[in-house]
């Protein structure tokens, strides 16, 4: 039974039963006029904690990362005067990686979940990365770079000086790293070497599914984009969109691509792509922070938050009712391609 993880319209954080529209508030409620807000919330990867960043309206008001614990009452501390804006598990949900403004710019800074510790990981801006499969290291996109930092203090080895700006990097399954340069789209392998994934015309914005074959790109074509995929073993390429493309994720077992298409009236549309046809979902408004603050760097928010839905079968969105209420929009894949409307969510993934 699916479960989604939103942040409401006063900034609670709760888990909410998509079947029954049951909700779990995993803190203590928030009143309207608490002078703090909910800025980010994440799942972890293998579901044991939920956290998120709490920063306060006044400059003197708290601010602070919470961690509440898979079947225990209420939250905790995590770190103090911390205002992280995203928030990035580690695949082994040892480590919780979040994003700060700090006296030097952006702060990529490392949560140690069980001890609490802080390890400032790189400062700059702007700021991407990429968990390691190991989770021993990141990948992370700092001003021009690409580089390798351990957890550890060790000295980060830089893959390039010449990259695109504001594109996340990607740690593939295989150990190597992808990241764009210029129309192009490397991959730094464990050896050092580099190869050429896409070789012209690329426009940066690129996602691998999960097994690392193949990878969707938006080609560059007569002044627009579309969106490609491309098998990376046999090199055959299919073109999913040929319209403006706002993001798109892969689906957890990499079977599916979808893709959000701009509509009329301010309206995104799902298309979802199964490696041989295209079908489109009913259109829909997305919420505001959702449409600011997710989709421009959606390929940072695909390798931590959860448009999918574990199994696969349904995507969810933040999005605006006809009377300008903002809920969670649920959506089948396939006929009868049924939608559930879950009220009061700003922002909602799938836990």
């Amino acid at each position: 039974m699916g479960k989604l993880l939103i942040i409401d319209s006063v900034g609670n954080v709760v888990r909410s039963d998509v079947e029954t529209g049951a909700r779990q508030s995993l803190d203590e409620p928030r009143d309207p006029g608490q002078g703090s807000r909910v800025s980010s919330a994440v799942w972890s990867a293998k579901g044991e904690w939920a956290a998120w960043s709490v920063d306060s309206i006044d400059l003197d008001g708290v601010r602070e990362l919470r961690l509440h614990h898979q079947g225990r009452d209420g939250a905790n501390v995590l770190a103090e005067s911390v205002s992280a804006f995203y928030l990035c598990p580690s695949p082994c949900g040892r480590w919780l990686s979040h994003l700060s403004p700090g006296p030097l710019g952006l702060e990529l800074a490392v949560s140690d979940v069980a001890a609490g510790a802080v390890t400032v990981v790189e400062r700059g801006q702007p700021m991407f990365w990429s968990w390691s499969p190991d989770t021993t290291r990141l990948a992370v996109h700092v001003e021009n770079r690409v580089l390798i930092a351990g957890l550890d203090g060790e000295q980060a080895v830089v893959l390039t000086e010449d990259a695109g700006r504001f594109v996340a990097p990607w740690w593939l399954p295989g150990g190597s790293v992808a990241y764009a340069v210029g129309d192009q789209i490397l991959s730094s392998g464990p050896d050092g070497g580099v190869n050429v994934v896409v070789g012209a015309g690329s426009s940066g914005r690129f996602s691998p599914d999960p097994d690392g074959s193949r990878l969707a790109y938006v080609e560059v074509v007569d002044g627009g984009g579309r969106l490609v995929v491309v098998d990376l073993i046999s090199g055959d390429q299919a073109v999913v969109a040929t319209e403006p493309v706002a993001a798109f994720f892969w689906s957890p077992n990499g079977s599916m691509l979808a893709a959000l298409v701009a509509g009329n009236e301010g309206r995104v549309q799902w298309i979802v792509h199964d490696g041989s046809q295209v079908e489109a979902l009913v259109p829909f408004r997305p919420t505001r922070p959702w449409a600011a603050t997710v989709l421009p760097f959606f390929e940072q928010y695909a390798q931590s938050h959860a448009v999918w839905s574990a199994d696969g079968t349904e995507l969810v969105a933040p999005a605006v009712d006809d009377d300008g209420g903002s809920g969670a929009l649920v959506q089948a894949v396939q006929a009868p391609y049924a939608t559930r409307w879950i009220p009061d969510a700003h922002l909602a993934w799938w836990t």
